[in-house]
């Protein structure tokens, strides 16, 4: 189904809603691919391991015998959570997710664009000078998530630059560009988007708002108390609802695409 990726602000909690929020059919697994580390395992306790590190040391086993990774080994890999959000992890120091991230993005991203189910990749926070995450290049959508500061409209308009520079950069990609905004304070996402696009010299796909919710925000991180149908009707799933019918539609149209162009002209 393809890779979207999520850059930016409150990427894994931004992935793990998206994933609780998306109404397709379709097969959908968050990809923890931010080279600070992975937290995934621990908010929803399940087993440290496997991680990116498993698939990694497991590719390197096999290469003597000429084998090429599948689908198959990735799932090798894919925890189950008792929310029932699908995950792989990221070791969680920084050095060994750095590693890892770097080696998968090589092995493993071929399998990932081509696989039967839709990625969210949380890539985290990406630094222009260091150039463009190889995943970012491979993704069919790009979420930039931005978490605005309502305490100082200065400190907001000095990151809105930096949102700027970000988007500039991820302009040049081939991936459908979605823009996120966590909060409504002090700027609108119709303000936000209006600006990043114009000095950015982008085309934006859509523009989003996520509610502030602490509540929504801390069970999916792994607190219990709320049941799944609340929080559904929670602010963060409510608002992020939008999003992820946009990009559950978008991704089946794609890989609709290529089987009805196998089959026009027959008889």
């Amino acid at each position: 189904m393809g890779i979207v990726t999520l850059v930016g602000d409150a990427t894994t909690t931004t992935a793990v809603a998206l994933a609780s929020a998306w109404s397709a059919d379709d097969e959908v697994v968050v990809l923890e691919f931010d080279p600070s580390g992975g937290s995934l395992a621990a908010w929803m306790d399940t087993p440290a391991v496997p991680t990116l590190s498993t698939f990694v040391a497991g590719r390197s086993a096999s290469m003597t015998d000429g084998g090429s990774p599948s689908w198959r080994d990735v799932e090798s890999i894919v925890h189950g959570s008792s929310s029932g959000l699908r995950f792989i992890a990221a070791p969680a120091r920084s050095r060994e997710a750095a590693r890892s991230i770097g080696e998968a993005s090589i092995s493993m991203l071929p399998v990932l664009t081509s696989s039967p189910a839709t990625v969210l990749a949380d890539v985290g926070r990406t630094r222009p000078a260091e150039g463009i995450p190889a995943i970012l290049a491979s993704a069919a959508d790009i979420v930039v998530v931005h978490r605005q500061d309502p305490a100082s409209p200065g400190a907001a308009s000095v990151r809105l630059e930096r949102l700027v520079e970000s988007v500039e950069q991820l302009g040049l990609l081939d991936g459908q560009l979605h823009l996120a905004v966590i909060g409504d304070d002090p700027f609108d996402v119709d303000e936000i988007a209006t600006y990043v696009a114009t000095h950015a010299s982008v085309t934006l796909e859509s523009a989003t708002t996520i509610a502030v919710d602490p509540l929504s925000a801390m069970v999916l991180a792994g607190r219990s108390g709320v049941s799944a149908k609340r929080l559904s009707r929670l602010p963060l799933l409510r608002s992020i609802a939008p999003l992820a019918d946009l990009l559950a539609a978008a991704t089946a149209l794609r890989s609709e695409a290529p089987r009805s162009f196998e089959g026009a002209g027959t008889t």
